[in-house]
């Protein structure tokens, strides 16, 4: 069980800090050695005025008394990717998994997407959470065990005792807009990138690209997995995640 340093995970858009319920529980983390705050707008904490991610960097940061292992998740792994540039000595090890330095394509980053459909998804969550929420799931599990798809429907009714994220439509924004290439340099931390063959949100080029610009950084790429590797391919993203804090404990 890890005991210490804390772990610190940051869930991704629409979703909550339960997303990583599952994950907590394989990696054996001890209640007192992690924390998931949930972004603003999602799960337990209110919205406020905008959805910034150096705001929340720094507001995350703050809550971060000493060095830990922190992990990333989409939209959370930008987060994520802004504290490990400008709080690096709160910061034992970096994994971004299914996450990204900008989200469109430009004629200097082919790597992006070119039509990304999350503001369809957005009407979807807000006509009905609960529905396409599991679709999304499902989707991301088609390629999981029959055992980890269960696991996966287990969290469900955690995603779902909120109700619709009322930050959908400002932090998918926030998102869209957001490009921390230029902090990808500065990243000194130990890093391990965790990609799934089958992402489309996320697709591996994209971690590819964060891979040939964070200096020393670690690619682990898994097949089969989509936007979920920690849920649709628990064992192997755990087993990696273990692997790679002994080597930098």
């Amino acid at each position: 069980m890890i005991a210490s340093p804390k772990v610190f995970m940051i869930h991704g858009w629409a979703t909550n800090h339960h997303i990583f319920d599952d994950l907590r529980a394989r990696a054996g983390i001890a209640a007192d050695y992690w924390q998931t705050p949930d972004l603003p707008g999602h799960g337990t904490t209110p919205l406020g005025q905008h959805f910034n991610i150096e705001a929340i960097a720094q507001s995350f940061a703050a809550q971060i008394s000493q060095p830990v292992h922190l992990l990333g998740w989409s939209l959370g792994g930008m987060i994520a990717l802004s504290i490990a540039a400008h709080y690096p000595e709160k910061v034992q090890t970096l994994c971004l998994t299914a996450s990204l330095a900008k989200l469109s394509a430009s004629p200097d980053y082919p790597q992006g997407l070119q039509h990304a459909a999350l503001q369809n998804m957005v009407l979807l969550f807000e006509h009905n959470y609960t529905k396409f929420i599991q679709q999304f799931l499902t989707l991301q599990m088609l390629y999981a065990t029959p055992e980890d798809q269960q696991s996966a429907r287990k969290l469900l009714p955690a995603l779902c005792q909120y109700g619709t994220p009322a930050g959908l439509t400002t932090s998918l924004h926030s998102l869209q807009q957001a490009d921390l290439r230029p902090l990808l340099p500065s990243i000194q931390v130990p890093t391990l990138l965790i990609f799934g063959g089958r992402d489309t949100i996320t697709p591996p080029r994209m971690g590819e690209y964060l891979h040939q610009h964070i200096s020393g950084s670690q690619w682990q790429y898994l097949p089969k997995a989509a936007h979920l590797p920690f849920l649709s391919h628990p064992d192997v993203f755990t087993q990696s995640l273990h692997h790679f804090w002994e080597q930098h404990s």
